[in-house]
């Protein structure tokens, strides 16, 4: 089974959580670690009590907001498990088609798709709205 875990500097994976109940409905197998609201406990022990409940035939794919932020550094330290997976940058678009895609589709492979169609979704919507018909891409 897929589990995520979507983890962030403050309330930012909360937040996406919520935009993901309302859009997709709520998934059990979606774990969050919002770093340092808790003074009390390290991302290393969040990270842990996660691991925990991931079993060896589970696949994790981790989200964490910043490339070279706290998180993604911490994050690192489980990503030599083989059958975890960190993307860092997460957006709204990449959580939906991650969390929507097709369990039986190679999990790089669906990284990898996901990821392009995410970045697609990031566009200077002035621009393209300013820009005649004729002028426009497909």
């Amino acid at each position: 089974m897929r589990k995520f875990l979507i983890a962030s500097h403050g309330t930012f994976s909360k937040g996406a959580q919520s935009s993901l109940d309302i859009i997709i409905g709520h998934m059990e197998n979606v774990f969050l670690i919002q770093a340092y609201l808790d003074e009390n406990k390290s991302i290393e022990e969040e990270l842990a009590e996660i691991l925990q409940q991931i079993n060896n035939d589970d696949e994790l794919i981790i989200f964490t907001d910043l490339l070279g932020g706290s998180i993604t550094n911490q994050a690192i330290s489980v990503a030599l498990k083989k059958n975890v997976h960190i993307i860092s940058g997460f957006n709204l678009p990449l959580l939906i088609d991650m969390l929507m895609a097709d369990q039986d589709t190679p999990v790089a492979e669906q990284i990898e798709n996901s990821i392009n169609n995410a970045k697609e979704q990031i566009v200077h919507v002035n621009k393209m709205i300013n820009t005649p018909n004729d002028q426009r891409s497909t």
